[in-house]
C-alpha cells in the first residue's frame, strides 16, 4: 500500500509494484498488469490533465479502486492507469476514450525522482538514467522511456515522487538479433516492445496517415495482409504527422479511424517521426543509403513502403504511388515468402 495525501486527506492506495526510492538507480522487473489507457491532444507534460480526466471518468463509472502509480508517455499525451487486485476477474471493456489492455511482464532500468512533474525534470532524470545504463554492460535498452507518477496533483511539488522507466533486455540476447528486430517501438495501444515478434516473417513497414490522398491504401494494405498472413507476412503501420500535418489524431482516434473505415487488423504503432534529425531509429536504419545501397534516402511522403525479408534484411522499397496491389510489390512479397525462414 502507498499512503498518499490529496486535498488535505490521507488515503491508502494499492501499489501495483514497488517504488524506486528517490535518488536510486536500479534494474527491476514489473509484473504483467491490466491497464486503462487514455490519450488526448496536447503536450505530454503541460496538458496531462486531459488524459487523466478520461481515465478518472472511466474509473468512477466502473467502480475501479484507485491504485498507484500511473504511467505516462513522454512523447504523446497518453496515460496508463494500472488496475489493482479489485479488478482481478472482472471484465472491463474499452469505451469512452479508454482502452483496456494487458501488458506483459517487463524488465526496466528505473530512477527515482522527487519534485515537479515537468519536462525539464524528466529530461534531467532521463539523462542520468541513460548514463547509468551505459555503465551496465550486461543490459541494453529495449524500448522507449516513459514517466511514472506516484502522487496526486494535490501533493505539494517538493513532496511529489516519480520514476523514469527504460525497458531493457540482457545484452547477450540483444546481440543475437539482426538489427531490424532490436528497434524499440510502441504499439498504438501503448505497449512498449521491439520487432522481435516478427522474426522469420516477411514484413512490409509503411508510414501511414489518416488525411492523405493515399489514405485509401489502408484498404489495399489490409487485403495484402489477409492474403499472405497465413504464410508469415505482416504489415506494420507507423502513423506520422511529418507531411503537411496529415496525421493530427490521437492514438485512439487513429485506431478507430482505421478500424471503422478500412477494417484494419494489421499491427499499428505509436505515432513517430520518419524524416529529419528526430526520425525514429527504425526509419533511420531503413533509409540509410550506406547500409542499403540503392534503397536509401529520406522518406518523401506518406505511405512509403519498405519490404523486410525473413532474415531481417531490407529487400525493396516502394514509393507512395505504388499501390498495395501493384504487381511489382506483390511479386516482391511472393519472392520474399518463398525464402526459407532462418534457423
Amino acid at each position: 500500500m502507498a499512503i498518499l495525501s490529496a486535498g488535505g486527506s490521507v488515503m491508502a492506495y494499492e501499489s501495483i509494484y514497488p517504488r524506486t526510492a528517490v535518488g536510486t538507480l536500479e534494474i527491476k522487473t514489473l509484473p504483467a498488469r491490466t491497464t486503462l489507457i487514455a490519450s488526448a491532444p496536447g503536450d505530454a507534460f503541460k496538458d496531462r490533465g486531459a488524459a487523466f480526466r478520461q481515465l478518472f471518468s472511466y474509473i468512477n463509472a466502473n467502480k475501479v479502486a484507485m491504485s498507484v502509480p500511473v504511467e505516462a508517455s513522454a512523447s504523446t499525451n497518453e496515460m496508463l492507469f494500472l488496475v489493482g487486485s479489485d479488478g482481478s476477474g472482472r471484465s472491463l471493456a474499452s469505451g469512452k476514450g479508454v482502452t483496456v489492455r494487458t501488458l506483459p511482464e517487463v524488465t526496466v532500468a528505473s530512477i527515482g525522482l522527487r519534485g515537479g512533474y515537468s519536462r525539464k525534470n524528466y529530461e534531467k532524470g532521463l539523462a542520468r538514467l541513460r548514463a547509468w545504463l551505459a555503465a551496465q554492460p550486461e543490459w541494453q535498452a529495449a524500448g522507449e522511456p516513459y514517466a511514472v507518477y506516484w502522487n496526486s496533483p494535490f501533493m505539494p511539488v517538493f513532496l511529489r515522487k516519480s520514476e523514469i522507466h527504460l525497458p531493457v533486455r540482457p545484452a547477450a540476447a540483444a546481440a543475437a538479433l539482426p538489427p531490424f528486430y532490436g528497434f524499440a517501438v510502441e504499439t498504438i495501444d501503448g505497449a512498449r516492445t521491439n520487432l522481435a515478434p516478427y522474426r522469420g516473417q516477411v514484413v512490409l513497414v509503411v508510414n501511414v496517415a489518416s488525411r492523405c490522398g493515399f489514405t485509401k491504401q489502408y484498404a489495399g494494405l489490409q487485403k495484402l495482409y489477409e492474403r499472405y498472413r497465413a504464410r508469415g507476412f505482416a504489415v506494420l503501420g507507423f502513423p506520422c504527422n511529418d507531411f503537411m500535418g496529415q496525421e493530427p489524431g490521437t492514438h485512439e482516434e487513429i485506431r478507430e479511424f482505421c478500424s471503422v473505415n478500412f477494417g484494419v487488423t494489421f499491427p499499428l504503432f505509436a505515432k513517430i517521426q520518419v524524416k529529419g534529425a528526430e526520425k525514429h531509429p527504425l526509419f533511420a536504419w531503413l533509409t540509410d543509403g550506406t547500409r542499403h545501397p540503392g534503397l536509401g534516402g529520406e522518406v518523401a511522403w506518406n505511405f512509403s513502403k519498405f519490404l523486410v525479408g525473413r532474415d531481417g534484411g531490407l529487400l525493396a522499397r516502394f514509393g507512395s504511388r505504388t499501390a498495395p496491389d501493384d504487381p511489382a510489390l506483390v511479386a516482391a512479397v511472393e519472392q520474399a515468402l518463398s525464402a526459407e525462414p532462418p534457423q
